[in-house]
């Protein structure tokens, strides 16, 4: 997360990119970001529930009823290639090296115009290369999904 006009610092994290299917037929992007530190975890959770995005019930979680997310946009940049989620004055960026976002994370973004942007809780990890979507598979319980947030933040204008 970067202040503005900061060059930016790294936070202990794990991001992933993936695309959820919903009804066999919606596709919609979606950001996971999990945090290492419970404090960054609390400061994240503070600065995007002011934005909008909430921990989702059961019925909106298995549907893909995502809250929007007021005052924030999502913006990819080529060149490094990056995703950047903009939040009431901050960054939340994760860098792609050299490579770009898979083109149907992409396809959906464009065609679902937003992304879903999901906080996940830190969570003690014996395999630092596990994939944060298993995090999310366990998220069907209530307990679990305390201190998750998530919300549809709208793709900025290519």
């Amino acid at each position: 997360m970067t202040p503005p006009g900061s060059g930016g610092t790294a936070m202990p994290s794990r991001w992933q990119i993936d695309v959820l299917v919903y009804e066999e037929t919606s596709s919609y992007p979606v950001l996971l970001l999990q945090p290492g530190r419970h404090d960054d975890h609390l400061r994240l959770f503070r600065m995007l529930r002011a934005t909008g995005l909430a921990v989702p019930a059961t019925w909106e979680w298995e549907r893909g009823l995502w809250p929007l997310a007021a005052g924030c946009h999502v913006e990819l940049s080529e060149a490094p290639s990056t995703v950047t989620v903009h939040v009431g004055g901050h960054r939340l960026s994760v860098g792609l090296g050299l490579t770009e976002p898979p083109l149907p994370w992409l396809c959906a973004a464009c065609r679902q115009q937003q992304v879903l942007f999901v906080l996940l809780p830190p969570h003690p990890c014996t395999n630092a290369d596990a994939l944060i979507i298993e995090d999310v598979g366990r998220l069907g319980s209530s307990a679990q999904r305390h201190g998750c947030l998530a919300g549809a933040i709208p793709l900025a204008a290519p």
